[in-house]
């Protein structure tokens, strides 16, 4: 008798878009670790043109344009952040971190929306992946609110 798991087959086919989604989150870690990292040696905000900062904006932009978010709370998430990079007196590192968040989210979205509907309430194969949204989903609000306070106060 082996003590192998079964793998739905659904799953493995699909696991390299998975791998592709984690890693593409691991990356935009690093970038917005790059940008905190600058601003606490520097102790003021990065550049328009840092490369980080530019990274996160292009994953941002790409992630959105590919995550299916019609019909999801994602959209109106999507447009607001759209709106604080275009229009936002906001520093750059907070705009990285906006584009961080976002594009995190959008990713373990991307990752919850390929996982067969009957596999999502399976806690082996989803749990995680909804703890990870979640998370970064909260992340992506705490932000969005700051930039609210933020421009409230400044707006009288």
């Amino acid at each position: 008798m082996s003590d192998e798991k079964f793998v739905d087959p659904r799953l493995q086919a699909k696991e390299a878009i998975f791998q592709q989604l984690h890693l593409s989150t691991f990356d935009t870690m690093g970038y917005a670790h790059a940008v905190i990292q600058e601003v606490n040696e520097s102790g003021k905000d990065i550049a328009e043109d840092n490369d980080n900062y530019q990274q996160l904006l292009r994953d941002y932009q790409v992630t959105r344009n590919i995550a299916p978010i019609a019909d999801s709370p994602l959209a109106l998430l999507c447009k607001q952040t759209d709106g604080y990079i275009k229009n936002s007196n906001q520093a750059h590192a907070s705009i990285s971190q906006l584009c961080a968040a976002a594009t995190n989210t959008l990713n373990h979205w991307r990752i919850l929306v390929e996982i067969p509907d009957d596999l999502l309430d399976i806690k082996e194969v989803s749990s995680q992946q909804k703890e990870n949204y979640a998370s970064h989903l909260a992340a992506w609000h705490q932000v969005l609110g700051e930039f609210e306070h933020t421009n409230k106060t400044d707006n009288g």
